[in-house]
């Protein structure tokens, strides 16, 4: 029980620095206009710097084969998603072409960055957050590709665009310094470069470390806008927070152990997995016209009742 208690209290730390973003907000210490600015900063500056000080700060790198052992499977769990996702909400013939493709994405694509790296560091310790950001990699090239389709399959009609418009607008989507810097700790880490203490290093550090503050207190102020009775009003957003927090991470699990020995490996791969419904899902219903409200829903209710299965899950990969 040690890594579920270890995992809850980290947790519960987690769900405090929300809870002051919620204050925060009703205070007026936090508004829209600060989320936003703050959001952009985190996203820009900090989580980037948080990867690469991952692997510049590191005691020792692991070798080249667990790197590519990780990306591998990742992508193998990320195919496995994407064959969950297209077809569950396909068994409700009752949803709307948009709800569909929401709940397509809510079951595909989670926070594995702006939650998923603080919770990983939390949970399984620093080497996590490097293992992490290898992680990320397929998930920024499937949530541009597949998540896209997910969520404007059923948006207002659009006119068709040539291939290579579309293959330019993917590309364009891919250059974001999340996954730049992805990229660039798989590139240090192969190459073997670290700066513990060093200028850098320590740099980045510094400016890493406020991610898991800023992004906490953003999301309780975000969370501090919703009405809870209209999220919390609908019984399918549950059915699907379930299966997105462990019902596909559980099956992952039950298919990725066959093939991976390592614990923390097979442990990170797994409880990214069942992190919350990707935040970037309602700035992509917004831009093809989804459905805001059924993608709106689902954030919200997973990363409530995330507090309580992403112990549970450390539990049982642990």
């Amino acid at each position: 029980m040690d890594i579920f208690q270890h995992a809850a209290f980290q947790m519960t730390v987690l769900t405090l620095l929300a809870v002051t973003g919620v204050v925060a907000r009703r205070l007026d210490f936090m508004n829209p206009a600060f989320d936003t600015m703050l959001s952009r900063l985190v996203v820009n500056f900090s989580l980037p710097a948080l990867m690469l000080a991952s692997v510049l700060n590191a005691d020792h790198l692991p070798p080249f084969g667990d790197i590519a052992t990780i990306l591998g499977f990742s992508m193998l769990a990320y195919v496995l998603m994407m064959v969950l996702a297209f077809g569950l909400p396909r068994l409700v013939p009752s949803l709307a072409p948009a709800a569909s493709g929401a709940h397509s994405f809510m079951l595909a694509f989670g926070n594995t960055s702006f939650v998923g790296l603080p919770v990983l560091g939390a949970v399984f310790g620093p080497q996590a957050v490097f293992y992490g950001v290898i992680v990320n990699i397929p998930f920024n090239l499937f949530v541009f590709t597949c998540g896209a389709a997910m969520v404007k399959r059923a948006g207002a009609a659009q006119a068709p665009k040539s291939l290579r418009r579309r293959a330019r607008r993917v590309a364009r989507d891919l250059m974001n310094p999340v996954m730049v810097a992805c990229v660039a700790a798989l590139l240090l880490a192969a190459l073997g470069v670290t700066d513990k203490g060093g200028l850098v290093g320590s740099t980045l550090g510094y400016i890493g470390q406020m991610t898991v503050p800023a992004s906490m207190l953003i999301i309780g102020s975000t969370l501090a806008t919703m009405n809870p009775r209209d999220m919390l009003g609908h019984a399918l957003p549950y059915a699907t927070a379930l299966m997105r927090l462990l019902g596909v991470p559980l099956i992952l699990w039950a298919v990725l152990r066959l093939a991976i020995d390592d614990p923390l490996i097979l442990g990170v791969i797994v409880v990214s997995s069942g992190m919350p419904v990707a935040s970037m899902g309602i700035m992509m219903a917004l831009m093809y016209d989804g459905d805001v409200r059924a993608m709106s829903q689902g954030t919200f209710i997973t990363t409530v009742l995330a507090l309580v299965t992403i112990p549970l899950l450390a539990l049982v990969v642990w």
